[in-house]
């Protein structure tokens, strides 16, 4: 992200934490709700996007936002493209770690994620392709 686009995230999530009360008891609550609904269990791992979306739901400009799956409206990894990454992964990488993969995945895919399973099946394909590129 450009420095202007991490400042316009900074200012949505400040919003966000003035406004949450509208709409949210606690948060707990809160919590729930942006998992179910964007897949993240915090405000600060989501994108512009789906900030604005949020905030608008405190303002009460929308009654509700559509559940995790509608809005990526694609497929999460499959079980055999995340053993394929994994057995590829061990194979070629010299830091085998998770936190060393999904900063790989990142580069290659330019989508943060905290963990495999979060990974859409387009950009797990991609993540293979390079894998398999790799030299050992």
């Amino acid at each position: 992200m450009t420095p202007a686009q991490e400042k316009y995230k900074k200012q949505l999530i400040q919003k966000i934490q003035i406004n949450k009360s509208n709409v949210f008891l606690d948060d707990e609550e809160r919590k729930e709700f942006i998992l179910s609904r964007f897949g993240v269990t915090s405000i600060t791992k989501m994108n512009i996007d789906q900030l604005k979306l949020l905030l608008d739901f405190c303002y009460r400009k929308v009654s509700d936002i559509p559940l995790h799956e509608k809005i990526q409206n694609k497929d999460n990894i499959t079980f055999a493209q995340k053993e394929k990454i994994m057995v590829l992964w061990n194979e070629k990488a010299k830091d085998k770690s998770e936190a060393a993969l999904l900063s790989f995945a990142f580069k290659i895919t330019k989508y943060k994620t905290s963990n495999l399973d979060n990974l859409l099946k387009g950009k797990a394909t991609k993540l293979i392709v390079a894998l398999e590129k790799l030299n050992k």
